[in-house]
């Protein structure tokens, strides 16, 4: 991320973007993490509670090494939240919530940022540099979460994908090995020779919630 930024931003401006992008990501995965223990937790399992996931403070869900990623790649991620499926009434049902509820998370939260930012756009008519901050603020925190939402729904492991696809399938299935097996590598060739068609699909996700608030405004 600092060194994309640094082309753009120089001195208290590259500071403040990289601010607003720490200060974006950290909400977003806070958010994502404590969705799913909060969907864990209403159904039956106090397993978040016991290692300490049930919060929105984000210490409780940073992972070095991720964070450290996302803050030099613009790509990191969290501590996955432990669960206990046996504790759900319906196991297989319980996973599929658990596992979408941090996808379904962020999906709301780009779209409030997204209907902030546009009316700021909207409604704001002198840009003073604060101002102007929050404003980037919002459409940083809008293009993030819609970044999480479809890059973890992508059905290659250790991603919420995955294991919503795992929700439908028998253990033994021959696709579901094979991606339990190969999940990283797949995701890495993704990030790498495919990004285009993740930019599509950030795109497809995005227009609505653009146009929506387009409409209102």
């Amino acid at each position: 991320m600092i060194f994309v930024l640094r082309e753009y931003y120089s001195g208290k401006e590259f500071i403040i973007a990289s601010i607003c992008f720490i200060l974006a990501f950290l909400i977003s995965i806070t958010v994502h993490e404590f969705a799913h223990a909060f969907s864990a937790v209403k159904q039956g399992d106090d397993t978040p509670k016991y290692t300490g996931r049930y919060t929105l403070n984000p210490f409780s869900h940073i992972d070095p090494i991720g964070f450290l990623c996302s803050v030099l790649f613009f790509f990191g991620w969290a501590k996955p939240v432990k669960v206990n499926p046996t504790k759900f009434k319906n196991p297989r049902k319980g996973m599929a919530l658990v596992s979408c509820s941090g996808v379904i998370a962020n999906l709301i939260l780009a779209f409030i940022s997204c209907g902030i930012y546009m009316a700021m756009f909207t409604f704001i008519t002198t840009y003073s540099n604060f101002v102007v901050i929050i404003i980037n603020f919002f459409y940083i925190l809008f293009s993030i979460n819609i970044s999480l939402a479809v890059f973890n729904f992508l059905p290659f492991a250790p991603l919420d994908g995955f294991n919503f696809l795992c929700c439908f399938t028998k253990p033994d299935n021959k696709v579901v090995r094979f991606l339990a097996s190969y999940g990283y590598l797949i995701l890495l060739i993704i990030l790498t020779l495919f990004s285009n068609f993740l930019g599509i699909l950030i795109d497809t996700i995005s227009y609505p919630m653009i146009a929506f608030w387009g409409w209102i405004f």
